[in-house]
């Protein structure tokens, strides 16, 4: 709830007021964007009084951000959105879908379905889904074809010159629990192309030890040009960043 009004502060900087459906109470707005934020939407979300108050605040415009996962036809949130259409209002599905979406609770059979036909290289359903993906990506583009994808590959095992590193550094790099979640290569050379991380956002969100140890991460490769891609779970077309980051890289 406030974690979300963080994150919108952080995505969108100033200029824009950003605030729980409570703090709007009382006041009124040319235009009204509410995020439900909930993936399944719950009985907090679908709260009648907390809509009454998003919607009524709205003076010219009204949008409603919610997920496309199929909802129950009892909820006051699908009542919304049935008003919307029925009253002439715009109902769009993104155009862009994310690898991750097969996290979600309704996928739950489709995912099982899709890891059986893949490789699992984890135990952590998101970074078998990345793998699928980084293995598809690399065969479908010919100019990728001489790199090949490693999983878990040891940080230490990449670093020749340790005077780069400050002593914290050194002790966090040296760690045998250290690794780049995956690693792309030149099969010739056998030279590090791009590092990819998959980033849970519970686990890597800001503030925790995680989002610490990432920040860490991102400095050491930085000092010796590895280049780094992080793929948030709750982000979008990781195909297109994929292919996107290493056509750039392959140009240089």
């Amino acid at each position: 709830y406030n974690e979300q009004v963080n994150a919108l502060h952080r995505e969108l900087g100033g200029g824009i007021d950003v605030a729980t459906v409570h703090k709007f109470q009382g006041r009124e707005k040319e235009a009204i964007i509410l995020s439900t934020v909930d993936d399944q939407i719950t009985a907090f979300t679908d709260d009648p009084n907390l809509l009454n108050v998003a919607v009524s605040r709205a003076k010219r415009q009204f949008t409603l951000v919610t997920s496309s996962n199929e909802q129950p036809d009892s909820h006051n949130i699908a009542d919304l959105l049935a008003y919307i259409d029925y009253n002439g209002g715009k109902i769009s599905e993104s155009a862009i879908h994310s690898v991750f979406d097969l996290l979600y609770e309704p996928y739950a059979e489709a995912r099982r379905e899709f890891l059986k036909r893949h490789r699992q290289i984890s135990e952590f359903d998101s970074e078998n889904l990345t793998y699928a993906l980084l293995e598809r990506v690399l065969e479908a583009e010919p100019a990728f074809r001489h790199l090949g994808v490693l999983c878990h590959q040891p940080l230490r095992q990449l670093i020749c010159d340790w005077t780069l590193l400050d002593d914290e550094e050194c002790r966090y790099a040296s760690n045998g629990a250290t690794h780049l979640d995956f690693l792309i290569y030149n099969r010739v050379s056998k030279r590090p192309v791009l590092a990819v991380e998959t980033d849970g956002y519970q686990f890597h969100k800001q503030g925790t030890r995680q989002s610490e140890r990432d920040r860490m991460k991102d400095r050491i490769l930085d000092r010796y040009a590895l280049p780094l891609l992080r793929l948030s779970t709750t982000g979008t077309d990781e195909g297109a960043k994929i292919h996107t980051q290493l056509t750039e890289l392959l140009q240089r």
